[in-house]
């Protein structure tokens, strides 16, 4: 070196030298409370808002520097109820100015003590950490690079508040830490542990990640594990991220589990019915708006369940499409969907007395009561579908399931839920309008050639043949599933023709008693079905019922009554009449009634109910002394005009879907091979006599072109 670069050397290090001993002596000697002045005035200015310093601010110099200021406290917006926006115990901040001098910023340790942060969105849209004066408003305060990030060696932070107000969407974050640490610098792994509670629930933390100096260094992935739990939940994220600040990976597992995906929403404002307990794992990415949790699979309650959703948050509302796929589901964890509580849920963690109490109140009743949370609804779209191979429902015949879900401003949609059910298909078409109050529903359900074999497990029935058809239209409004049926009204009909049924239990429906031990001594033999109809219709939940027909060989059974959807009960009054003599007969009324959930039959020869059982005692010792003088018994009844019952009713199948199914089956057919030898055939006295004129419109309703004319 040079004498003239020495020199130089040493004239540059005495006037840094003098600098700093200028600039220490100028800290040392400053007035503390000039200095919170100049930070006051600085943030304020910066800011438009007040920055207040009401404890003490020191300084302590040194190659670590540190400085401590207490009882910090910054102004919130005008409009906010909250007056401080950040309110501060205790800061302490250790700033190495070795590192400093390297242009790297390292801060040994950072402590913050009983640190309150509140940050507001009012209704209008304007959040409290957009500032005026600020020159960008939306420039965010954290680093966009992560070779931006500070270097902190230790972060400690005790029993801090963090509260998020969304007075736009209503939703709202409660945390609260009880203490929270992390250390790591440069080459030394990064750890971060903290407990507190969320929304009143417990949680707890902890980040194992690598080192600052993997975080900085943009050339290489960087290892994170996290493990959060809330409550009931827990989440383990693990996995390498390209980006750490944006949460970009592309090698990165979720693990979740919980009790309820209901209990998500107040964590990630996703919309989820309530379910059973619940497992997950899959591969979490994130690509600017969109979030995708795919390729996963686990378990709801008894079901598995994999597939793809995908969450896009850059529209006005949350928007999730999902494809979701079930080999084996059980039915009863698909209760959530229309407002009930999956099997094993709640109800398993009450106490035997709250057991006991529930089932009491609730001994006799079918729909579920749980109110639907009209505000979740309205925070997301969606676009769903749900397909299950095969359904676990011991008492139902139910086979598989093929559902498209969309919601979207706050109407629900199913178009349709389509379930295989007793070898023949049940789609439903339904719309909730949430965004309406009482919410209205509108249900439209096609049943498609299902078979009653699958219904009853019984001997008669595995007999009985022949596809049923109908349609359930109801429409009303209500905040449950109970209330929407309380007051609906529409129209559902239940359609038969064709088929056989066992000649014994057509007997005993009709206590034929020398009938039925003839057809014991030669065999049980199915008898062709003529038709079976059932039309109800009514309005606030007082449905009535129009026609009740079943017409076979031997006998016709008709039907009066009404099906009371308020109180979940059924009140109908049979008629069996034969068609041909029997010399012995026990032959009576039969009331069908009792509550929806467990419905009973009892002979009511003169119609004065069967409500207790002196009433059922009282109408067996009728019964016995009327049955020689049953003018039913003679043999009155003639074939029902099946044709035209069926027209009339298919008039309320607009889209054809059931007329469609009963010609393909050869319904017709099978009506007209069993056709009267007459013009004219009475129904069995639930039905007025039908002329010529009247029977051609039936015809003309069946013939081919009337399928073509009523296409879907």
């Amino acid at each position: 070196m040079t004498k003239r670069k020495r020199r130089a050397l040493i004239w540059l290090g005495s006037i840094f030298g003098i600098i700093a001993i200028a600039a220490g002596v100028f800290i040392a000697t400053l007035d503390s409370n000039k200095a919170k002045r100049y930070v006051s005035a600085g943030v304020s200015k910066a800011t438009g808002r007040q920055l207040i310093i009401n404890g003490d601010l020191k300084v302590d110099l040194g190659w670590v520097s540190r400085v401590r200021a207490n009882q910090i406290q910054f102004a919130n917006a005008s409009w906010s109820k909250h007056p401080q926006m950040v309110e501060v115990g205790l800061l302490d901040v250790e700033i190495d100015l070795w590192q400093l001098l390297k242009r790297r910023l390292v801060l040994p340790t950072v402590t913050i003590s009983e640190p309150k942060v509140i940050l507001e969105k009012n209704a209008e849209g304007s959040a409290n950490w957009e500032f005026r004066a600020a020159p960008a408003v939306t420039e965010p305060v954290v680093p966009e690079k992560r070779t931006e990030f500070p270097v902190i060696e230790k972060l400690i932070i005790k029993d801090g508040t963090f509260l998020f107000d969304n007075q736009e969407t209503n939703a709202q974050i409660d945390l609260k830490l009880t203490r929270a640490e992390a250390e790591g610098f440069l080459e030394e792994p990064v750890k971060l542990r903290a407990e507190g509670t969320y929304q009143k629930q417990p949680m707890t933390l902890s980040l194992d990640g690598g080192s600052y100096q993997n975080l900085r260094s943009s050339e290489e992935p960087y290892p994170l594990r996290i493990n959060l739990g809330v409550g009931e939940l827990k989440a383990k994220v693990n996995g390498n991220l390209t980006e750490p600040l944006q949460m970009k990976g592309e090698s990165v597992t979720l693990d979740i589990q919980g009790d309820d995906m209901a209990n998500l929403f107040p964590l990630i404002r996703l919309v989820f019915p309530s379910t059973p307990p619940y497992g997950l794992k899959g591969r979490l990415k994130h690509e600017g708006d969109v979030w995708s949790f795919s390729n996963f699979s686990g378990r709801v309650g008894n079901s598995d369940l994999s597939g793809n959703i995908h969450v896009d948050t850059g529209r006005e509302r949350l928007a999730m499409k999902a494809d979701l796929v079930s080999n084996m589901l059980d039915f009863k964890d698909l209760a959530g969907f229309i407002g009930g509580k999956p099997g094993t849920n709640e109800s398993e963690k009450a106490s035997e007395e709250e057991q006991k109490a529930a089932a009491e109140k609730e001994n006799d009743r079918l729909f579920p009561d749980q109110r639907y949370d009209l505000e979740r609804l309205r925070v997301m779209d969606a676009d769903v579908r749900l397909r299950a191979k095969q359904i676990l429902a011991p008492n139902l015949p139910i086979d598989n399931l093929d559902a498209k879900l969309s919601l979207n401003d706050g109407t629900l949609s199913f178009a349709p839920a389509a379930f295989g059910v007793a070898n023949g298909r049940v789609e439903i078409y339904s719309t909730f309008e949430g965004s309406k109050q009482p919410p209205k529903v509108n249900i439209d359900a096609r049943l498609r050639q299902l078979d009653l074999k699958r219904f009853v497990k019984s001997t008669f029935a595995q007999k009985t043949i022949g596809p049923i058809g109908g349609r359930v239209a109801l429409s009303g409004t209500g905040d449950s599933f109970r209330a929407l049926m309380a007051n609906a009204s529409g129209n559902i009909f239940l359609m038969m023709s064709g088929g056989e049924i066992s000649e014994l239990l057509t007997r005993l429906a009709g206590l034929n008693v020398a009938r039925a031990l003839g057809v014991l001594v030669s065999g049980d033999k199915p008898i062709p079905i003529r038709c079976a109809l059932v039309d109800v219709q009514g309005t606030d939940g007082q449905m009535g019922v129009q026609t009740l027909v079943f017409d076979t060989a031997n006998s016709v059974i008709s039907g009066e009554g009404k099906i009371d959807l308020r109180d979940e009960k059924l009140d109908i009054l049979l008629t069996p009449v034969p068609k041909d003599f029997s010399p012995f007969s026990l032959r009576s009324f039969i009331r069908v009634n009792g509550p929806l959930k467990n419905i009973s039959a009892f002979p009511d020869p003169i119609k004065t109910g069967t409500d207790s059982v002196l009433a059922k005692i009282f109408n067996v010792f009728v019964m016995l002394a009327l049955s020689p003088l049953q003018p039913r018994d003679l043999g009155l009844a003639e074939d029902v005009n099946c044709d035209a019952l069926i027209a009339r009713v298919l008039e309320k199948d607009p889209q054809g879907v059931i007329l469609k199914d009963f010609y393909n089956n050869g319904g017709q057919k099978n009506v007209s091979e069993n056709r009267p030898s007459h013009d004219e055939a009475r129904t069995g006295g639930s039905e007025p006599k039908q002329d010529k004129d009247q029977d051609q419109p039936g015809k003309a309703a069946l013939n081919q072109s009337a399928i073509d004319d009523r296409k879907e």
